[in-house]
């Protein structure tokens, strides 16, 4: 069958000589998946960009609401484990699933002393940062400072950072920690170490800071956490104090309990706020220009407003009197020796580089949660959480793509949604030569390429520049292991590589390495991607990223 097969593909894929995606359209959708996991469904959903359901992972747990996809299609995502602060936002563990579904590493933050809960971030070693609960008594509060009238509760729950590396299905050694209660200042009790003048320190967080008792403890309410590789920092943001903050992750976590240290020489200390000038005395309430926000995180490298913060605010038509949320982006003030104060004390800029509301502002609110993420070509998804809609606006404000969530009783609301210009994962990313082995690959086109033909290719020499063809860019360089793949389609070293695209635009193949294979190709990278081609023509309808296989001894 794919001798008869092998003329057609070779006449397809001469000319897929670097599938440079097609300059972005303003006015058109992002192309890519989108993921979600509603807060009353333990299972995680992948849509096309037709709004269609392509995948899903399965859960044990509801969503702690924080998740991630890596690229190699594994699932990070925090669960709320049994008896945790009945709190929003509440987690307790995060698993790591496989794009089958296989559950890969089961790991507990859940007490007695701390809790994970919300935001967790994957970093590109492999570590996962999140957010926890510190679960302070009330005597340990007070010696820090806080006023006995603000505690109502049993406990004082000032957030950490925790980064830990996976060491086993449920294990992981803690390599990076942060603890918000090593960096606050107060005005309240002048026996305490802490006391000082509020408005003269910045880079601490007031304890008493906003006036009023927390019946659950629940001091900041932090909800997201991203870690800024390019910078080595870390945002975060807090809902009770209604701003977010930069801290210095190049710290030893020794420094990061103190006040000296680090890239920034300011140990763990809060580098930048922004948000609420009131909560370090440097303005009033009239100052504040963030409520209740969430989903912060620093725009990646790559993308349209690189560098920029980008939140959503969700209350942010409490100055007005109206219940309505806006998407904020901001140009961050980045200085290699730090970030100064503006005249007035205050942290710049004076005002976002950008808002969005609604074209009638009150349609989009949500009152909590939500979030919001910049997109390669330039759009923004926009999660509203409270009713479960979701849409992306290009830069011109336009809507050009919106999605309502149905999975999910009594409600369908939903934290974060996240996007994935990706259509193929691999279930490794090495492959021993000696020993032999297979790598499994998933293809998911999208469901308006049900019934396309699809040829899966490889090559020995890289993905740049690729293969140029029809408008599309087939991340794969034209070697011999190329025409290899296209002659030899289906065969034993790939089998499944060529056939056609099921009902949702799926499909399936494998690299099989047999033990014993020696040759000049071990040691190197060798990648794979697809393209999907019109079953009439031949034409390319769409082409894939691609997958690297490290091929070991």
């Amino acid at each position: 069958m794919t001798d008869l097969r092998a003329p057609h593909l070779v006449a397809a894929t001469v000319a897929l000589t670097s599938l440079l995606a097609a300059a972005p359209q303003v006015g058109t959708a992002a192309p890519g998946h989108r993921m979600y996991g509603p807060h009353a469904n333990n299972t995680t959903f992948l849509i096309d960009v037709d709004g269609v359901l392509v995948h899903v992972w399965p859960g044990d747990f509801p969503p702690g609401n924080g998740m991630y996809l890596h690229s190699d299609g594994t699932l990070y995502r925090s669960a709320a484990t049994p008896g945790g602060p009945a709190i929003g936002g509440v987690g307790g563990g995060i698993q790591k699933r496989a794009f089958d579904g296989t559950l890969l590493w089961d790991f507990r933050w859940d007490g007695p002393d701390h809790w994970q809960h919300h935001a967790l971030s994957v970093m590109p070693n492999g570590n996962v940062m999140f957010i926890a609960w510190d679960i302070l008594t009330n005597a340990e509060a007070i010696a820090l400072g806080r006023n006995p009238a603000f505690l109502t509760g049993s406990v004082f729950m000032p957030d950490s950072i925790i980064e830990v590396e996976i060491t086993g299905p449920t294990t992981a050694n803690v390599v990076w920690e942060w603890y918000l209660k090593d960096h606050l200042i107060q005005d309240f009790d002048p026996t305490k170490a802490n006391f000082g003048v509020v408005a003269d320190h910045p880079e601490l967080l007031d304890v008493n800071y906003p006036p009023g008792a927390l019946s659950n403890g629940d001091f900041n309410h932090a909800n997201a956490v991203y870690y800024d590789p390019l910078r080595d920092l870390v945002v975060f943001n807090s809902h009770r104090q209604d701003e977010f903050y930069l801290i210095d992750h190049s710290t030893t976590t020794a420094e990061a309990a103190g006040h000296t240290g680090g890239a920034y020489g300011k140990g763990g200390d809060i580098l930048y706020r922004w948000g609420n000038p009131a909560a370090y005395r440097a303005g009033t309430s009239a100052d504040q220009q963030l409520f209740n926000q969430h989903n912060v995180y620093i725009i990646p490298e790559g993308y349209p407003g690189a560098g920029n913060v980008l939140l959503y605010n969700n209350q942010a038509g409490t100055p007005v009197g109206q219940n309505y949320s806006a998407v904020v982006e901001l140009e961050i003030p980045w200085s290699p020796g730090g970030f100064s104060l503006l005249p007035n004390g205050t942290y710049g800029p004076a005002a976002p580089l950008w808002i969005y509301t609604a074209p009638n502002p009150t349609d989009m609110y949500s009152g909590g949660q939500g979030s919001v993420e910049r997109l390669p070509n330039g759009n923004t998804l926009v999660d509203t959480n409270d009713d479960g809609w979701m849409f992306e606006v290009d830069s011109n404000d336009n809507k050009v793509w919106e999605h309502f969530n149905t999975f999910g009783s009594p409600t369908a609301n939903v934290f974060q949604v996240s996007y994935y210009e990706r259509y193929l994962w691999a279930t490794g990313d090495s492959l021993s030569t000696s020993a032999g082995g297979m790598v499994e690959f998933d293809l998911v086109a999208g469901s308006a390429k049900a019934g396309d033909l699809y040829l899966v290719m490889g090559s020995l020499s890289g993905t740049s520049p690729g293969i140029d063809y029809q408008g599309f860019n087939l991340p794969l360089n034209l070697d011999g292991y190329f025409l290899y793949t296209v002659n030899h389609a289906s065969g034993a070293t790939l089998p499944g590589s060529f056939g056609v695209l099921d009902g949702l635009g799926n499909g399936a193949a494998a690299l099989v390495v047999p033990p014993g294979v020696t040759g000049p190709a071990t040691g190197q990278a060798v990648h794979h991607a697809f393209a999907a081609l019109d079953p009439v023509t031949l034409a390319v309808t769409r082409t894939s990223n691609a997958v690297a296989t490290q091929l070991v001894p």
